[in-house]
């Protein structure tokens, strides 16, 4: 679906807009004028749903932008009118008393050249800003800030008509990290699955999807995401800036007053006291995890972050929460008292104080009760990945384990054991009122930045698993005709395969362009070899086979040329890094943003050149929509091609949340 009012300001916008969003260094994201209004021009709310407004008046001392008024305007006065009615002021429209005003400062480069010359903008800025207020009437409405003498900034804003009817009780959302495009769907099926003569013996869960959609992923003020303003988008149906968890970032100092928006988390259990939980194979404190119940401008913030999960907004009334009833993953160093935890706290302690059972292993989540709210932190940082937990497990002597002890963290479960088992307590907690269920596989993600296909590819099929046998588990339980399950992701890394490699002849050769005569192009590119069991003797072919969901060989003759579109300089030698996770690239100098090839990483491989900036020590995100699977109520909803803002919107809707009073 597009919003009504994509189309309505485009054409008045886009000589203004364009010019503002365009460079790379903005003086306020999303607001081109001297007069910023948040939520900005295009944005759509769901009724009912909670947001703050903020308001700021920039005086530029010097840049292209200066006007001679160094002063901001504090004088500056706001409306807001709906569609054929008259305007109002926000107190008057939302009941409130007007805010006090507030003064800061901020500087900021207008380009490269001015970055490298060290020679910043200096902005003044009066603001104001209108906390926890709701629009409820659907329909278009404009917002105008008038400022400096009758200049004038409006926003058209969108209140969607949705259905206030409850079409499921229940939504599983999987997050698929690489993040998941179809291209990386296609080398997984292609490694653990057969063809016969071209023809696929079996298929992924994913591909047997009814439903299948496109969302398109750019941020409010770029066009290439990070997880914080993805999440804020998939979660709240409001674009942001990167870094942003659940606001629209400001220009102010201090990163926890920025204008916010009510997750959809927040929203469900407001309305309808329904269970919430939270999986992640990431730390707990991340970006996708975390935008759940966090509002800071610095997705950073980890140790307030794993406070709102407890606590929700604590700085001024928000959402009445009352914390998840299931919250599993890793970053056990923002739990035990420490340098890193918040303020030094025993969260631990603080949770089970709440009436949290807290576990910190596998054989202890499996055995933990189902009636009981549950935290389950399993190792300090990420979880291990797939493959180190299943194929070389020499790699799980990290030190990582959860109690601070700095032992190994070996009893660790994977996304399908925290899935099934935040099933099992969410269905226990709250089969009557319904729940919503959130499960990252982040290791995707993580590992494709480290440019380790293999290990981000066992993960996005250790994903896949995982909900085919949440659809047997949803089965089991009876809801499986209630649920509305989809799998998605949230950026996509422009990952492609074009060939395979003999990695045998590259390992036999001296020079590096003699190495590039094994890969493999067309019809040299042969059929995949990890679905071939290696020679059981063989101790160097480790091997690991679960039926057709993964590959019966990790370490093939011949591998996968594969590559993203965007990385550091690097050396490739398109083998498993079987000692653990990749690392590309080094900084050996005392320059910390100058990173080059890691001299112990593919040491039989060619040296390729990067196409990053140096200070980039892993890849990066790109542009590529991706895929969004829907199976169940509501399904319908999600074929297409559509904005990441309309998944919220889609599941809102499926869920009954709109409010009108």
């Amino acid at each position: 679906m597009i919003s009504k009012s994509l189309l309505s300001g485009a054409v008045a916008a886009l000589s203004l807009a364009s010019i503002g969003a365009a460079q790379s260094f903005q003086r306020l994201g999303a607001c081109p004028t001297l007069g910023c209004v948040f939520p900005p021009d295009q944005t759509d709310f769901l009724a009912g749903q909670f947001f703050d407004i903020r308001l700021e008046v920039h005086a530029p001392v010097n840049g292209s932008e200066a006007t001679g008024r160094s002063t901001p305007d504090t004088a500056f006065s706001f409306s807001i009118a709906r569609q054929g009615r008259r305007a109002q002021s926000a107190p008057a429209l939302f009941n409130i008393a007007e805010p006090p005003l507030e003064r800061w400062n901020f500087t900021y480069f207008e380009d490269y050249f001015a970055r490298d010359a060290d020679t910043p903008v200096f902005v003044n800025v009066a603001s104001k800003i209108y906390r926890r207020v709701a629009l409820y009437e659907p329909g278009d409405y404009t917002a105008t800030l008038t400022y400096n003498n009758g200049s004038k900034t409006t926003a058209s804003w969108l209140v969607r008509d949705l259905v206030q009817v409850k079409k499921t009780k229940n939504i599983v959302l999987f997050i698929g990290l690489e993040r998941m495009t179809t291209n990386m769907i296609s080398a997984a099926r292609l490694i653990a699955h057969q063809t016969v003569n071209g023809r696929y013996q079996s298929l992924m869960q994913m591909d047997q999807f009814p439903v299948l959609g496109h969302q398109m992923t750019h941020s409010i003020d770029s066009f290439i995401t990070d997880s914080a303003n993805s999440a804020t988008a998939l979660y709240s149906g409001h674009k942001s800036s990167v870094n942003a968890l659940g606001v629209y970032r400001d220009s102010s100092p201090d990163v926890f007053d920025d204008p916010r928006v009510e997750s959809i988390a927040e929203i469900f259990q407001r309305l309808t006291s329904g269970g919430v939980g939270i999986v992640s194979t990431a730390y707990i404190a991340d970006a996708t995890p975390g935008a759940f119940t966090a509002h800071t401008a610095d997705r950073g913030e980890y140790g307030a972050v794993v406070d709102s999960y407890l606590n929700g907004a604590v700085n001024y009334t928000w959402t009445n929460w009352t914390g998840p009833d299931v919250l599993f993953g890793g970053g056990a160093e923002q739990f035990f008292p420490g340098e890193e935890s918040y303020q030094g706290q025993d969260y631990y302690q603080l949770f089970g104080d709440r009436g949290y059972n807290v576990v910190l292993n596998n054989t202890a989540l499996s055995s933990t009760p189902n009636d009981a709210k549950t935290l389950g932190i399993f190792s300090t940082s990420n979880l291990p990945v797939w493959l180190d937990r299943n194929v070389y497990k020499n790699n799980l002597n990290r030190g990582n384990s959860p109690d601070g002890t700095k032992a190994n963290a070996t009893d660790v479960p994977g996304l399908k054991q925290m899935t099934l088992k935040a099933i099992d307590i969410l269905n226990a907690r709250h089969r009557k009122e319904g729940w919503f269920l959130m499960a990252e596989a982040a290791s995707i993600d993580k590992q494709m930045h480290a440019l380790d296909y293999d290990r981000a590819l066992g993960d996005l099929l250790e994903l896949d698993d995982t909900v085919k046998n949440t659809f047997a588990k949803l089965k089991e339980l009876g809801s499986d005709k209630e649920t509305l399950v989809l799998v998605t992701s949230d950026h996509g890394h422009g990952f492609d395969v074009a060939g395979s490699v003999d990695t045998q002849y590259l390992d036999a050769q001296e020079a590096d362009r003699e190495k590039r005569n094994a890969v493999g192009i067309y019809e040299e590119a042969g059929l995949s070899q990890y679905v071939i069991p290696g020679d059981a003797q063989d101790t160097s072919s480790l091997q690991f086979s679960e039926g057709a969901a993964f590959p019966a060989n990790w370490d093939p003759r011949y591998t996968l040329f594969s590559a993203v579109g965007a990385n550091p300089d690097r050396r490739e030698n398109y083998q498993v890094h079987k000692s653990g996770p990749r690392r590309p690239t080094v900084n050996t100098t005392d320059d910390e943003d100058d990173y080059i090839v890691n001299p112990r990483d593919a040491v039989t491989g060619f040296l390729m050149n990067g196409s990053l900036p140096v200070d980039a020590a892993q890849g990066v995100h790109s542009l590529t929509d991706v895929p969004v699977f829907a199976q169940g109520p509501c399904q319908e909803l999600f074929g297409g091609v559509y904005n990441n803002i309309d998944l919220f919107f889609n599941m809102a809707a499926c869920l009954g949340l709109a409010r009108t009073k």
